[in-house]
């Protein structure tokens, strides 16, 4: 699979984790459970990010990337404040809006700006950096250190 396929399939993931969680309840455990999830899965895609795709287009792209670590900052920053806010506190919707926001306009400036790079990658570079990609999200989805130490993670920040 192509790694634009990768990242766009996963943007997708995220983006429908963000809408299951907005027609949920904010103190449903179903929410918190789903809440979970997509924090594993957002960990997962700015470690595929981080780790393999950047890197890939950074000689094209450097400039994009920078702006890509930075988004990355803003969309942590937002989800603190979101797992920090009480879901029955009266800013909590206004929060998650947030977050959902920030979060997608991060996904839609990727798809639009590195997808393809300025420079073009071979289709069988492409292909490799997508299966390297996929694999990793299946090892990580796989991982019960993974999913302890993002739900490890979110427990610190929501005592705080």
């Amino acid at each position: 699979m192509n790694a634009y396929d990768v990242l766009f399939d996963h943007h997708n993931t995220l983006r429908g984790l963000c809408k299951k969680i907005t027609a949920m309840p904010p103190t449903s455990p179903e929410r918190r459970d789903t809440l979970d999830e997509l924090l594993v899965e957002l960990d997962i895609h700015m470690r595929i990010e981080d780790d393999l795709f950047y890197p890939a287009v950074q000689a094209a792209a450097s400039k994009l990337v920078a702006i890509s670590h930075a988004e990355h900052r803003q969309v942590i920053d937002q989800l603190t404040v979101v797992l920090r806010t009480p879901p029955q506190a009266p800013d909590y919707d206004d929060e998650w809006r947030t977050f959902v926001t920030v979060l997608d306009a991060h996904a839609s400036e990727e798809e639009r700006d590195l997808c393809p790079p300025p420079v073009e990658m071979p289709e069988d570079e492409l292909n490799v950096l997508g299966n390297k990609m996929s694999a990793r999200i299946a090892d990580l989805h796989a991982s019960t250190f993974e999913k302890l130490h993002v739900r490890g993670r979110a427990a610190m920040l929501r005592a705080m």
